[in-house]
This record gives structure tokens, sequence and C-alpha cells, in this order.
């Protein structure tokens, strides 16, 4: 009896090491296996951002299109711009977005929900502020819709996005339940059959759950970042570590994509307190290339930068070395 025990202690031993030997031997292909041979580069294109910084809003949107050569575009819809009193709808500027991509054959992913890219990240009219949760789900719903509806024919849109990093408490936002975000996402997909995504850090958020509930999961890649404890501070990770994650959602049948590459500096204080010349330093051509490189090492086949409209300022203010790196990406 007890040598058939040892026995079949060393036979359970000798399969398990076999087993780890074997995913430890198809662990190491997967790693060695080049990235993508071509990654496709996009933008993502903020009109409150590009107003902010007093750029003509549509005449920069042409610039990125027409003299950098960008055909991906994420862009938010901001929801008191496109409402801003209740059931009272001002199209003028995304029509003429929207249109306009569609002459330039540009692909387009349009972002709706409160919670859309950009500081401070939630975008909530204020006549809707003054609703109780319940009836502002509501609205927030009935304004989707109303989007989708609109611009459901349009052939430029290739996916939806709702809302943006839902349960990344970041901004000034109120947390969005998991109950809500499936709502909308189910109110979408009985309008359009076009695919879901969803958002993510990619540093700080579990990955898993929220993919479940897209077709495609975008993540966020910020190599440097501000905080007033410790200032600027590098993220000591590898693309390894976004690869692994990566796994369970590619086993899965489900794309994901990088939504949000940095390719702009970390805004410590306000932008008009410093000249574009310190900012420049704070984010250089050279390390847009090395975050260039760093994204490519991770294996995703699209990757949307973030900074477009302050390549576009730096360079109407003498700085022009951000918007020609980002030029060589774009054909």
């Amino acid at each position: 009896m007890f040598l058939k025990t040892r026995t079949s202690r060393i036979l359970l031993l000798a399969v398990a090491i076999l087993a780890c030997g074997f995913l430890f031997v198809c662990a190491s292909i997967w790693l060695r296996e080049p990235a993508p041979k071509s990654v496709r580069y996009g933008v993502t294109y903020s009109t409150v951002y590009a107003w902010h910084l007093g750029l003509d809003v549509m005449q920069s949107y042409k610039d990125l299109i027409e003299d950098l050569g960008v055909r991906i575009v994420r862009l938010p819809v901001y929801w008191p711009d496109v409402e801003p009193d209740q059931g009272k709808y001002v199209w003028n500027q995304l029509d003429e977005l929207v249109r306009y991509s569609e002459s330039r054959q540009v692909e387009l992913t349009l972002v709706v929900g409160r919670k859309v890219p950009r500081w401070p990240e939630c975008f909530i009219p204020s006549w809707a502020q003054k609703l109780s949760k319940n009836d502002q789900e509501q609205a927030v719903k009935d304004m989707i819709e109303t989007v989708v509806r609109r611009y459901r024919s349009s052939p430029a849109i290739v996916r939806w996005q709702i809302e943006n990093e839902p349960f990344l408490p970041f901004g000034v936002c109120e947390q969005i339940s998991k109950n809500d975000l499936q709502t909308e996402i189910a109110l979408v997909r009985s309008l359009d059959t076009r695919p879901i995504q969803v958002t993510a850090s990619g540093e700080m958020n579990p990955w898993g759950m929220i993919s479940t509930m897209g077709d495609v999961l975008g993540i966020s890649v910020y190599r440097e970042t501000w905080n007033a404890v410790f200032g600027y501070f590098t993220y000591p990770l590898s693309p390894l570590f976004y690869r692994v994650r990566s796994w369970p959602i590619r086993w899965s049948g489900k794309e994901i994509l990088v939504s949000e590459l940095q390719a702009e500096p970390w805004f410590s204080e306000d932008l008009n307190a410093r000249p574009v010349t310190y900012w420049y330093e704070v984010f250089t051509a050279e390390d847009f290339v090395k975050n260039i490189n760093f994204v490519n090492e991770i294996g995703v086949s699209e990757v949307d930068l973030w900074g477009a409209e302050w390549w576009m300022y730096a360079k109407q203010h003498g700085e022009p070395r951000l918007w020609n790196e980002a030029a060589k990406l774009f054909p």
C-alpha cells in the first residue's frame, strides 16, 4: 500500500512538472512572438480641450486629418454641449465633425455617457445635476439613445464607447454602478449592431469584469503621472505587465486595444502658468518615441494617442517637435 501511494504521488508530481513545463514553453513562445507588424495609430480628439486651448475646434480637427494624416479618431460626445437644456438638442458642431469624417474616410469611435474623456471626466449639464439619481440616469439614457439614433446611419462610426473608465475613481464624478453601465450598454445594443467598446485604466483597474460587458476593451497606458505627494512619478512597469494581463481577454475572444497612450505632459498645474518651452521639457519628442516603442511591445493592433490637441497648440506657439514626431506614425 505504501509503495502504491508513493508511486501515485511520484506520477502526480511528474504530471504536474510536465504540465508546468508545457505551460512555460507555451508562454515563452507567446512572449517571443513579435508585436503586430502593422499597428494602427489614431487619436482622441476632445472638442472641449481644443476649445480650452484656444484652438479653432473644427479647423484643428481638419488639420489633424489633412496635415497629419490621422484616420482613426475617438470622439467624445459632451452631454452639456449637445443637450444644454433638457430635451433641446444642439447638433451643429457634432454634425459637422461626423460629416467631415465621412468625407475623409475617418473611422470614428463615438463616446457617449456622462463620463467621457478629459478633465473633469464627468460632463453633466447644470439642469441634470439638479435631478435625483434615478432621474439623472434616465436622462443619461435618453441622451445616449438620441445620439445613437441620430448617428447610427453614419458609415464613419465603427464602434460605440459607453462611458470612459467608469470604474476608475478619478475626476469630479460620482461612481457609475455596474448595473447602470450594463443598462446603457444594453440600450445601445438594442439600437445598433456595431461593437461596444468599454475602457479601463491599464495600471489601476482590474480588466476581467468590465471586459465581459463589451466587445472591445480599451486600456489606458500612462508612463509618467504627477501627484502632490511624490511629484512626477514613472510607473515601474514593463510591456510584459500589460501583455500578461491581456491573455485572458484574448483567450475569451475579445479584442483589446490601447484607447489612451500618453503623448503629452501630465500637467502639474494650469498649463497657462508655464510657457510651452517648460511643458515641452516635461514631455519631449524623445519621450514620445519611448512611449511608442513601449506600447508596441504590448502586442495590440490599435493605439489611440492622447494629446493631439496639445501637439497643435505647441506647434502654434513655436514648438513643433511633438507634432513632427507624430506625423511619422500616420500615412
